[in-house]
């Protein structure tokens, strides 16, 4: 009988999952997993996890509503935690795999760790599918050697030379069945993460992330058809609080509990109901941004994370722990640097305009080493991306894909311009005793 492995992570997801949806034709029983890394809840030379309370919790929800989808339709989620390959191996030598697969991702971890599985199991086949960016690697029109290190260039040879992946459909009433009976939970999960994270419960924000594709998919319909705040995204998205003045899709991409195919395919459908703009337009600008972010990973691999960037220029900067504290906790000298970070720090979200203002205050007023504040947001965040993290973070820090370098924001105009009635600060100053 032919089995089949299938390892989530950054897909959790059973719709437009070319990887998952090609094992499930491949096999008549499937073993499917989810593995938290022992590794993510162990401080860093950074002092951070890899994995905070916020970010965590959103995954339990998302994995919850994977293994209710998966119950419904006859299969199983079984979650471990430990090291993948010693996991990985003791599942092969138990029910000998036909097929092992997971999804793609430009991440040089996890391709590494995908490269190690498939040395380490020679009698099975394994293989991995992309869904995870707009395009294949073949869609693109340049090589990954030749890839633009600026974001225009980029955008501009994408849009005239190539064209979305559309997303796929999965068939979830013809699944194969599971290997065992019982679904296998880990109940061994660090105790740093056994309680929910200090939430804001009235905070509209905090009531709405919730975990999920079905709360993805709920989410890109209200944004859309719903409420057509689609066609009002460029003029709103600068905000800095509420629901509505983005479409809060980032966590769930992030996630994979929704793809970047199917928003893209999403907007187009909503265009042909209300009309293009530049609202709608731009909420695919931003997914071009993402791309970007993601082949510049797969291109320079390690250099996205080091400290000297991509452009491997050193940066200005060191690490002042009490200055880093400060912007911590939010307790600068600079409000709207505090409310921002008070709000991360309740909530695990922050706007774009606001982590744009933050970073610069972090490189430029606070002389800081920028690998801190993206191990801070890494730990913090939500929405956390590799790509698009460290990738903005070099952005400001003067050493990644920016051609002007050094970006650097005036906080007291941009206070003016985005919270002219000292309404954000106000509200966060509610925190955190001031």
């Amino acid at each position: 009988m032919s089995t089949g492995l299938y390892w989530f992570e950054h897909d959790l997801r059973l719709q437009d999952n070319r990887a998952l949806s090609q094992l499930l034709q491949e096999v008549e029983q499937a073993h499917l997993i989810y593995i938290f890394q022992p590794k993510w809840f162990v401080l860093n030379k950074f002092g951070q996890c890899a994995m905070g309370q916020h970010r965590y919790q959103f995954l339990r929800q998302a994995l919850d509503d994977l293994q209710q989808q998966l119950s419904s339709n006859g299969q199983q989620l079984h979650i471990y935690i430990g090291e993948p390959d010693a996991i990985i191996m003791r599942l092969h030598r138990q029910y000998q795999f036909t097929h092992i697969a997971k999804h793609f991702h430009t991440g040089v971890y996890e391709r590494n760790q995908f490269e190690r599985m498939s040395s380490l199991i020679n009698d099975a086949t394994l293989f991995t599918a992309n869904s995870y960016t707009l395009y294949d690697q073949s869609d693109l029109p340049m090589s990954i050697t030749d890839l633009p290190d600026v974001f225009s260039p980029f955008r501009r040879k994408v849009e005239k030379d190539a064209k979305p992946q559309a997303p796929i459909n999965q068939d979830l009433n013809h699944l194969p069945a599971p290997c065992e009976s019982e679904p296998y939970i880990a109940l061994d999960l660090p105790e740093i993460l056994g309680s929910e994270p200090n939430l804001l419960k009235h905070n509209q924000t905090v009531q709405n992330l919730i975990g999920g594709e079905t709360q993805a998919r709920a989410q890109m319909h209200y944004y859309t058809f719903e409420t057509q705040g689609l066609s009002t995204y460029k003029e709103t998205r600068n905000g800095l609080e509420g629901w509505d003045f983005s479409s809060k899709l980032s966590p769930w991409l992030a996630a994979g509990c929704i793809s970047a195919r199917q928003v893209a395919a999403w907007i187009k459908e909503y265009e042909g109901t209300y009309g293009a703009n530049d609202s709608t337009y731009w909420l695919f600008f931003e997914l071009l941004w993402r791309e970007f972010y993601q082949w510049q990973q797969y291109k320079y691999g390690h250099h996205m994370y080091q400290h000297t960037g991509i452009q491997q220029h050193p940066p200005t900067g060191s690490h002042q722990p009490k200055h880093f504290a400060d912007w911590c906790n939010g307790t600068t000298d600079y409000p709207i640097i505090n409310a921002c970070m008070r709000q991360l720090k309740y909530t695990g979200f922050m706007s774009n305009r606001g982590r744009q203002l933050v970073a610069s205050c972090f490189v430029h007023e606070l002389g800081l080493d920028w690998q801190y504040g993206a191990a801070y947001f890494e730990q913090m965040l939500i929405d956390f991306d590799p790509a698009s993290n460290w990738g903005n973070w070099q952005y400001l820090a003067g050493v990644g894909s920016d051609p002007r370098g050094l970006r650097r924001f005036n906080l007291s105009k941009q206070t003016q311009t985005y919270d002219p009635n000292g309404e954000f600060v106000a509200y966060w100053s509610n925190y955190a005793g001031q």
